[in-house]
């Protein structure tokens, strides 16, 4: 018992040299620092949600903390200025987040089948850092305005994409074998129709059957409506799908 209340009292004691040597107040804390953070936290949340529920790879947690730490630093670059006077430079930890950041939103940048994917995704976690930066100077207000506009872009330009069939696209090779002439035609008007989106890539001619090699840059509901397309056609029709 005695070593208890001993250990106790030097806690007692290393805890009142720690406040004691504090370079901020608890009121400080508590009613300054801890709401920049507690707003960082929402607003990056609110961010990476909107990734989340279009499963892109960053979600809510790494906007949180992205948002927040900016935040972070942002008080502490100030608080350099303002306890190292005249070394400290805020400026310099601001410019440091950017380069950060933007060394993180580059390896969510995937460069596969001749496409770059997560531009979307890293340029989001740049934003986030921004609105992070925005509150740790104290501008709460436009900090939330601005989150709550770039997530109503997002999620509007998203089904405006939708509607017009840009978004979502994805390489597919897609290997036919016809049976039917009338059939090859139809698939070769199929292709034309297409703008593009559907090219030949390879056709062998065989004494019965002709097989197509095709490579598709189409979307998920444009590649449903091309497999119907495709299993509509006459004769015997075999095809394979790789993506």
């Amino acid at each position: 018992m005695y070593i208890f209340f001993k250990f106790t009292k030097i806690y007692k004691y290393l805890l009142w040299i720690i406040i004691n040597q504090m370079l901020i107040s608890f009121d400080d804390m508590l009613f300054i620092y801890l709401p920049k953070i507690i707003l960082a936290l929402f607003c990056g949340s609110l961010i990476g949600l909107e990734r989340e529920l279009k499963e892109k790879p960053a979600g809510i947690k790494t906007y949180m903390l992205i948002c927040t730490g900016a935040t972070l630093f942002t008080m502490v670059g100030m608080a350099f200025t303002e306890f190292y006077e005249p070394a400290g430079e805020p400026s310099r930890v601001a410019a440091q987040i950017v380069t950060g950041v933007g060394f993180l939103g580059a390896g969510t940048i995937i460069f596969a089948k001749g496409h770059v994917r997560g531009l979307t995704t890293a340029a989001a976690m740049w934003l986030s850092a921004a609105v992070g930066m925005a509150i740790g100077v104290g501008f709460y207000v436009f900090a939330v305005v601005v989150t709550i506009v770039v997530i109503i872009a997002l999620i509007a330009l998203g089904r405006v994409e939708e509607r017009l069939g840009l978004k979502g696209r994805k390489v597919y090779e897609v290997t036919v074998s016809l049976t039917d002439p009338g059939s090859l035609k139809k698939l070769l008007a199929l292709a034309h129709r297409s703008r593009g989106m559907v090219r030949v890539q390879k056709m062998d001619k065989g004494p019965d059957r002709t097989t197509f090699k095709l490579k598709c840059e189409l979307t998920r509901k444009e590649m449903t409506n091309f497999q119907k397309a495709l299993a509509n056609l006459s004769g015997d029709v075999i095809f394979d799908l790789e993506n």
